[in-house]
């Protein structure tokens, strides 16, 4: 499993909407020196070689998407530079809006996307990091400990 970023005309990248064609990431590709389409995996795919360096990455157009799967910052900053020709933008899974490799924007997660970081918390305990969750519990079963020691005597 990997961490995906996505070119996309979408406001948050799962929600449906505006798509790029196939065809514009076919003359996308073709139209990048640094790419190979067709790719190793089929139509869908292109190869990428970094002109600076011995990385080497793919992309790959589904669902009016593109994609790519644990990007290194060089190929961050390819993807910010293809999604502005294609008048999008690069966004990574939990949402977040990459300007550069080393310039991203939070993006607020759609309240109907429920995960970890935005989650209702069940109780202030849970905010604690775990020591103090654990110091806690421990004093919680001295006191009741305590309390069955005095009851039953």
């Amino acid at each position: 499993m990997g961490y995906d970023v996505h070119i996309t005309r979408r406001k948050f990248w799962p929600d449906e909407g505006d798509e790029i064609a196939f065809n514009e990431f076919v003359q996308l590709v073709r139209g990048d020196k640094d790419f190979k389409y067709p790719g190793e995996n089929g139509d869908d795919y292109a190869d990428w070689h970094s002109p600076q360096s011995a990385y080497e990455s793919w992309l790959s157009w589904s669902d009016g998407q593109i994609y790519t799967k644990n990007p290194e910052p060089e190929f961050v900053d390819k993807l910010v530079e293809m999604a502005r020709k294609l008048r999008a933008r690069v966004q990574g899974d939990d949402g977040e809006v990459y300007l550069s490799a080393k310039e991203i924007q939070k993006e607020e997660t759609p309240p109907d996307t429920l995960t970890l970081h935005n989650a209702p918390r069940l109780s202030v305990f849970f905010q604690w990091p775990l020591w103090k969750q654990l110091v806690a519990a421990f004093l919680l079963g001295c006191v009741l400990l305590g309390l069955k020691l005095l009851i039953f005597k």
